[in-house]
């Protein structure tokens, strides 16, 4: 008994060895990435567009088909099919098509066509939908025995009654170019899914490259030809737009319509993200702020305008040692930077929707100037707050209210713990009357000189009860760096993400960080963006778009030495973003069928060696014994066979032994002690020196008797340990 219980034990151990097996290269095999495939579109020649059959050949479907999948658009501009089922026996064809009117009303259609026969269904697309880049549910369900297609787009449902020609057959099913047809609309696709009575295939479109696609279980392939994968833009950060800029702008962002503004001297440049529209437009009144190098600009979506506060240059111009630190160069005649000295507007507001600047203050909100502070605006109260920033060899933790109302500018005091002077730290505000305030470079003291330290600590600012709380502080396992002023909160809000970079090297990079609120716990997402930090003031930032969660980066570089020509880069990255881990593995790589096959042969052969070796070391002695079920021994002048199952006891008689079964005795030549060494010990228990018995044949035991059914055999004294232990008897 006590082996067969070992035996299933080590079973089990098997069983459960060879299913962690499976499970691991299963893990390589499945693919949950955010992803999906984007088609390349008509902006591009023929030959680069992009083609998706799903199946490698003509598909049999009986009575029905489903085809559901999410899609978007990245452009309105261009035409095409989007999918089509195309019978193989009658040619017969039916597609999903975009629409574009290309007259004054630009509009967008969505079509169902019986291919070069007749338009069966259209619906306008509301425009926001395909700015938005917003991911829409489709599902157009064949019904081939009740004559008639039913088609889903973004929530609304349509019935279409169609006469098919029988109740199924093979199909060819694909997604964008296509046989004579090559105009393929900007879209995307992803969790792709087909349905019939008797199929349901899942195809995530989660790979990182190659042309052969296949379903989750491996099961189905399609092949797509120019395929640009999703995933990429969840790792990659993807340049969209680059300006060379003459003057010295001034950046903010309205996440409310995903566009960027560059407040000029004389002009405002609009950059709208997801429309890709760039305007220029000239101020009704060009504003004669001073000279300034650290102009903030913040909106205000309350009166649809933009705030401009500047510091003066003056203590910079005296203080060759400062210029010389901020990569400055002012030679020759200065005489009309002296001049432009003399302005004073430093606070005005832009109207945009009249393009009119108001007048608000000239009286420096900072006695010199503020490098890379913070500046956030308090719309319930039509404030500006800041905190912190580097000046004249300073370092600073100052919280500065403006009251843009009364013109005022007052200092806030705080209770609680205190922020050590710093600049480059990130900010964002999680609810009406708190700040997070993370990180930053600077020390204990504000002296420059005293040396830096790069803080990796984060602290919430109660501005109602003017308290300061730190929630944590610790050093960085990352890298030391500094901070975008900006923060964006994850949407559960336990989370935000922050864009950081090593300011003390001069060619550096532009890393993404999620940061945990309360534990300071912190990955790295995506990969990095060169940047030059040879200028002062040079900075990065970045937000979210409110419309598709999409986070975008802007650095800004200065190209001379006077800080007026500037290079701005804009970036992009899917959210929610993945690792570097994440896109490099099964979650974000696709491994191909043949490699897998390969790696579940290998672990299968694996497994059988591991169990036969492991197997014949524990039970070659088993083994050996128990070769047959039987043995043969010499009685009566003959050899007799007998089973192992027939043998209930051996009784030791001098020189000989009686083997006694159920309904005959067989009397041996040979002694006990060597006769049980051809017994399974498993199966046979000796409990007298001069008894052995049969296991599965003990009906019971009652005090030093061992009962075989009515014959019954006294225990030695030295031997009823071992029973009792053997049967777990008490």
């Amino acid at each position: 008994m006590d082996f067969i219980r070992k035996r299933l034990t080590i079973k089990k151990r098997f069983f459960t060895f060879f299913v962690l097996v499976l499970i691991s290269v299963g893990v390589n095999t499945k693919l949950q990435a955010q992803g999906g495939l984007t088609f390349i579109s008509n902006d591009r020649p023929k030959n680069e567009r992009t083609s998706y059959r799903v199946f490698e050949d003509a598909m049999q479907f009986e009575k029905s088909l489903e085809v559901s999948f999410q899609m978007s658009f990245y452009s309105m501009l261009y035409i095409g099919e989007i999918f089509s089922l195309k019978s193989e026996e009658n040619d017969k064809e039916y597609s999903i098509y975009y629409k574009y009117t290309y007259t004054e009303n630009n509009t967008s259609f969505i079509q169902i066509n019986r291919v070069g026969e007749e338009k069966l269904f259209e619906k306008q697309i509301p425009e926001n939908l395909i700015v938005n880049g917003n991911w829409i549910d489709v599902n157009i369900f064949f019904d081939f025995n009740n004559d008639k297609i039913t088609f889903s787009f973004n929530g609304e449902k349509i019935e279409i009654s169609e006469k098919f020609d029988s109740n199924g057959g093979k199909f060819d099913l694909i997604f964008g170019k296509h046989s004579i047809y090559v105009d393929v609309p900007s879209f995307k696709i992803r969790d792709l899914r087909i349905n019939s009575p008797n199929k349901k295939i899942y195809f995530p479109l989660s790979q990182r490259e190659g042309n052969k696609v296949y379903d989750k279980k491996l099961s189905y392939k399609g092949y797509v030809t120019n395929p640009y994968w999703l995933i990429g833009d969840f790792y990659h950060w993807k340049k969209i737009k680059e300006f060379n800029l003459s003057d010295a702008s001034d950046i903010t962002f309205n996440n409310n319509n995903s566009t960027f503004y560059f407040l000029a001297d004389t002009y405002l440049l609009k950059y709208n993200i997801l429309r890709d529209e760039l305007d220029t437009l000239s101020y009704t009144n060009p504003p004669k702020f001073l000279p300034s190098l650290t102009g903030k600009a913040i909106i205000d979506h309350k009166t649809n305008s933009i705030y401009l506060y500047k510091s003066s240059m003056k203590e910079i111009v005296k203080n060759n040692l400062l210029i010389e630190k901020l990569g400055l160069k002012i030679t020759g005649d200065t005489s009309n930077l002296s001049a432009d000295l003399n302005q004073n507007l430093t606070v005005a507001r832009l109207s945009l929707d009249n393009l009119k600047w108001e007048e608000i203050s000239s009286e420096n909100i900072y006695d010199q100037m503020r490098f890379h502070n913070n500046s956030i605006y308090l719309k319930e109260t039509n404030k500006l707050l800041l905190f912190g920033g580097y000046s004249n060899f300073k370092y600073h933790n100052d919280f500065i209210e403006y009251d843009i109302n009364k013109n005022k500018i007052t200092e806030i005091n705080f209770k609680g713990d205190k922020i050590s002077p710093r600049f480059f730290s990130g900010l964002t505000q999680i609810d009406t009357n708190k700040l997070l305030i993370y990180g930053g470079v600077g020390n204990l003291s504000g002296e420059e000189h005293v040396g830096k330290k790069y803080f990796n600590d984060l602290y919430e600012v109660d501005l109602e009860n003017k308290i300061i709380q730190k929630k944590w502080s610790k050093k960085s396992k990352l890298f030391d760096s500094a901070s975008s002023e900006n923060l964006v909160l994850s949407s559960d809000k336990e989370s935000f993400y922050q864009t950081s970079f090593a300011e003390n090297i001069l060619n550096t990079t532009v890393k993404l960080k999620k940061v945990n609120i309360e534990t300071g716990e912190l990955i790295l997402m995506g990969d990095s963006i060169s940047f030059r930090t040879n200028k002062f003031p040079n900075e990065i930032d970045f937000y979210q778009l409110k419309n598709n969660n999409r986070l975008v980066l802007y650095k800004k570089e200065f190209l001379d030495n006077m800080m007026r020509s500037s290079k701005v880069s804009i970036y992009t990255l899917e959210f929610e973003p993945v690792t570097f881990e994440d896109f490099n593995k099964g979650q974000a790589k696709f491994i191909s069928l043949k490699h897998n096959q390969l790696i579940i042969y290998i672990s299968i052969l694996a497994i059988l060696i591991f169990f036969s070796v492991f197997y014949f070391k524990k039970f070659y002695k088993r083994s050996k014994e128990d070769s047959y079920n039987y043995l043969f021994v010499r009685a009566d002048r003959q050899n007799i066979k007998l089973f192992i199952s027939d043998i209930w006891a051996v009784e030791a008689l001098k020189d000989y032994i009686k083997i006694v079964c159920k309904d005959k005795n067989y009397i041996v030549h040979n002694n006990l002690s060597k006769f049980i060494q051809k017994l399974p010990q498993e199966d046979f228990i000796q409990i007298h020196r001069s008894y052995v018995v049969n296991i599965e044949k003990i009906s019971s035991i009652k005090g030093d008797l061992v009962y075989l059914g009515k014959k019954y055999y006294k225990v030695g004294g030295k031997y009823i340990e071992q029973l009792k232990g053997r049967f777990d008897l008490k």
